[in-house]
């Protein structure tokens, strides 16, 4: 289960095809070293804690009887980098002139998302080409998991300890939620977190 606005729940059934096929690609991209991906709390990591985080929050994401992970900043930004990859892959398809007219497969993934989520009213068709109408479904999707972009406001650790801690206090955040850094494997146990994240995206495989 993972801890969303929502309430604890996993993803199921569009939503979870949307994360997965995403989270895919993050995956195998991580399997050959290490990437950067446009959160910068998440690039910010070596690559093998990339692998740690990654799994922490699907295996919440993807399986009802997983405990609840702990929301850090660095947990929060692995699943604000699936959302976006997601818009990656939107905007390289729109790009792509031979994508364009031959697939709108990412698109459609994000619609049916949107329409189990969000609504069915004022959706887009599925050829729309405006990025940033793509971008703001993709945010509204990840809206539907994230609290909100605490992730990214790690300068708060540069404020006074008294003032942090009341800026905290108001943001909801436990003390550690910035300073919580995952662990840092080894080579050979890297190579399990790969092995254990591409289990749990088989389906999109």
């Amino acid at each position: 289960m993972y801890h969303t606005p929502g309430g604890d729940r996993i993803l199921l059934d569009a939503e979870r095809r949307l994360y997965t096929q995403s989270l895919a690609m993050i995956v195998d991209l991580l399997a050959d070293g290490d990437a950067v991906f446009g959160v910068e709390p998440f690039d910010q990591l070596q690559r093998n804690q990339k692998l740690v985080v990654l799994y922490a929050s699907a295996r919440g994401l993807l399986h009802p009887d997983e405990p609840t992970p702990k929301l850090t900043a660095y947990v929060e930004s692995a699943v604000a980098t699936v959302y976006e990859h997601a818009i990656a892959q939107v905007c390289q398809e729109i790009d792509d002139p031979e994508l364009a007219i031959e697939t709108r497969h990412w698109r459609r993934l994000v619609l049916a998302a949107a329409r189990e989520q969000i609504g069915q009213d004022e959706l887009p068709d599925d050829r729309c080409t405006d990025k940033a109408t793509w971008t703001m479904l993709l945010e509204c999707l990840a809206g539907c998991v994230l609290w909100d972009n605490d992730f990214e406001c790690q300068e708060s650790l540069d404020l006074p300890p008294d003032q942090s801690r009341r800026l905290r206090a108001i943001m909801g955040m436990d003390d550690d939620y910035y300073t919580d850094v995952p662990p840092d494997p080894t080579g050979d146990q890297a190579k399990l977190y790969v092995d254990s994240l591409v289990g749990l995206t088989a389906d999109a495989r």
